[in-house]
């Protein structure tokens, strides 16, 4: 059993992006599932979830319908993945990616949650010298 932690509830597209989404880390990439209007707004600044992290069963989402569900949830495979950026922000932190094929996702959340800090240490492991960080080393949250 492949298990994914929900790593933030905050998570958008880009900037003009204002619907939070849920996003899960698995063991073999990231899944980014839009909340609705009144979860973003319930959120405030966060934090969005607490650490120990919620957890489920990767085999729970369906990986082939998911992005047909809406334009912003994503399925993202590390073994897809050409180059990776981490950004630290005052409001937002995020994740900047492009894939093999050429496409490019921005993932930004909240700061007050876990993500950047769990990501960071997870797409090291994962992604190696495709992972770039803009302060040119992870720093703890």
């Amino acid at each position: 059993m492949d298990i994914a932690e929900c790593v933030t509830r905050s998570c958008t597209t880009g900037w003009l992006d204002w619907i939070h989404g849920e996003l899960w880390l698995t063991p073999t990439g990231l899944l980014r599932r839009r909340l609705t209007l009144e979860e973003s707004r319930s959120h405030g600044f966060g934090p969005t979830v607490t650490e120990p992290l919620g957890r489920a069963d990767v085999a729970e989402f369906d990986l082939e319908r998911l992005p047909a569900e809406h334009p912003t949830n994503k399925v993202i495979l590390f073994a897809e993945v050409s180059h990776a950026r981490l950004v630290r922000g005052v409001t937002a932190h995020g994740l900047r990616l492009r894939m093999r094929d050429g496409e490019r996702h921005k993932l930004l959340w909240l700061t007050r949650d876990p993500a950047y800090r769990i990501l960071g240490e997870a797409l090291q492991a994962a992604l190696g010298d495709r992972l770039h960080q803009a302060a040119g080393r992870l720093r703890k949250a």
